[in-house]
């Protein structure tokens, strides 16, 4: 059989540490078909300003770690310099291109810098999915695939090894001839007949994941894909829009085989926590919850999972102390509950969230709510009443994001009507700065409140007016964020 070399690119956001499920199952696929695969990873070149997890710490969110602590620091390197040399010297027959929205203008970059080689390339994931008319267009890319990539990709690879038509493969377009082939979606793999992750192409700093004020060798398990919920800010209604004709997206993984492959990666990783990726935890039914906390001593590995509020009972929460959960993130996103309703796609009543932290607050579990501010048409007043209802739960860890309009989620096409963003513009990262320009909402006034929010939540109103002032950017109002900052971490952080 013709040998065949696969160059994937997993284009990451800098030191953005925690291992991405997908392209460990697409490396496997991969070679469970002969196929000779390789990664090029940017997570460890310096490629901002600032990482994501810094960004939250200097706005109160998480406790600061320093990777420096465990001898990882962002590659001296140049990404693109050091992108172009491998190519040279691995000589791949096709590259595989992984990004996310927000850093797809640099994944574009590394196409272009190899475009002299004429080696085929293919771009994928999220924002591919969605924004396949706008990547084509790129001269640097031969293909899109829209969608989940497992069998197309290995399809790909196993006709351009023997020489075969490829014009007609699911999943994929391609340029070829002049033409573009779009070729139609097919119903997504079950999750069972997926292949273990293969973790061996990745440099053994991607496990080393901060949390909690620590840094653990973490690994990533998928426990299902998709969402059995359409939250209109995120990027699952989209994904359920586009699977809708051909069974649906949302799938779950069989939780023997689950368990299955955590125990390995543990005895061969040295793992020491465990991330799942569910978008909801608990949405699911009883018999497998009930299974998986029955199997999971045999990993015996503390976890974090997320949930949503209506998803909590007493009897649910007992069982995930039992088995050793960690941390569980509860998505409250809104306090505003009409804006909730009618903008988000989240019927759930404030009480309702609230019974369900009170659940929380008598366990073990470490928990955090996470927060969005910056929707459309909100206003200051609206996440105030988002800062009412953290106060009122009085959760210990306060998380906020900026809503950023990711292609694929459905409220993208309110803000492009409204001009707040543009076709062909990039979302910013949501943890570091807002995207539109608001005229009920100003950038500026997002990023202040963004970060006086957790201030906000924690300290007497009595001091709201003082810690508005906080809000500014001139050197007052940065001395005074600091006393602040300074006695937050003293009194919520220790």
């Amino acid at each position: 059989m013709k040998d065949f070399k696969v160059l994937l690119i997993n284009c990451n956001t800098m030191l953005d540490t925690l291992v991405t499920a997908g392209i460990g199952i697409l490396s496997a696929s991969l070679k469970n078909e002969g196929i000779d695969v390789q990664l090029f990873d940017t997570t460890f070149y310096k490629t901002a300003e600032q990482s994501g997890d810094d960004a939250r710490a200097s706005v109160l969110q998480v406790k600061k770690t320093d990777f420096k602590d465990f001898g990882i620091i962002p590659e001296e390197g140049d990404v693109v310099e050091d992108f172009v040399k491998l190519v040279e010297s691995y000589k791949p027959d096709l590259i595989g291109l992984s990004c996310v929205e927000i850093t797809w203008p640099l994944g574009l970059e590394l196409l272009k810098a190899v475009k002299h080689t004429s080696i085929p390339t293919i771009v994928g994931g999220a924002y591919a999915t969605f924004a396949a008319d706008i990547i084509t267009r790129q001269d640097a890319v031969d293909m899109v695939c829209v969608g989940e990539g497992e069998e197309p990709l290995t399809e790909l690879c196993t006709k351009m090894r023997s020489g075969e038509d490829i014009t007609t493969i699911p999943n994929i377009w391609i340029k070829q001839d002049g033409k573009l082939y779009k070729n139609p979606i097919r119903a997504g793999i079950p999750m069972k007949q997926l292949p273990f992750q293969d973790w061996d192409i990745y440099d053994e700093r991607r496990f080393m994941k901060p949390m909690g004020g620590k840094i653990s060798v973490t690994g990533t398990f998928e426990m299902n894909r998709g969402c059995p919920y359409t939250c209109t800010y995120c990027i699952n209604s989209g994904f359920d829009q586009l699977y809708s004709p051909v069974g649906g997206y949302y799938r779950e993984q069989d939780i023997p085989r689950l368990i299955d492959e955590m125990v390995e990666k543990k005895e061969k990783y040295n793992l020491s926590f465990v991330y799942l990726v569910a978008e909801s935890f608990l949405t699911t039914n009883r018999k497998r919850i009930e299974q998986f906390i029955s199997l999971y001593p045999k990993v015996g590995l503390p976890f974090w999972v997320e949930a949503r509020p209506e998803s909590i009972s007493k009897e649910k929460v007992d069982m995930l102390s039992e088995v050793g959960c960690e941390g569980i993130s509860i998505g409250l996103e809104s306090g505003n509950a009409e804006l909730r309703k009618k903008m988000l796609g989240r019927n759930v009543s404030n009480e309702r969230i609230i019974k369900a932290f009170e659940m929380l607050a008598d366990s073990d579990i470490r928990v955090s709510a996470n927060n969005i501010i910056g929707f459309p048409t909100e206003t200051r007043e609206m996440i105030f009443d988002t800062i009412e209802l953290d106060r009122e739960i009085n959760v210990s860890g306060v998380m906020v994001s900026f809503f950023s309009p990711y292609r694929g989620c459905t409220l993208r096409e309110v803000c492009e009507l409204e001009g707040y963003i543009e076709e062909e513009d990039i979302a910013e990262d949501y943890r570091l700065s807002p995207t539109m320009d608001m005229p009920q909402l100003s950038r500026d006034e997002l990023i202040g409140i963004h970060r006086t929010f957790p201030l906000y939540v924690k300290f007497p109103k009595e001091e709201w007016d003082t810690i508005r002032l906080c809000e500014g950017t001139g050197p007052e109002s940065e001395k005074l964020y600091q006393e602040y900052s300074q006695r937050y971490t003293e009194e919520f952080m220790s």
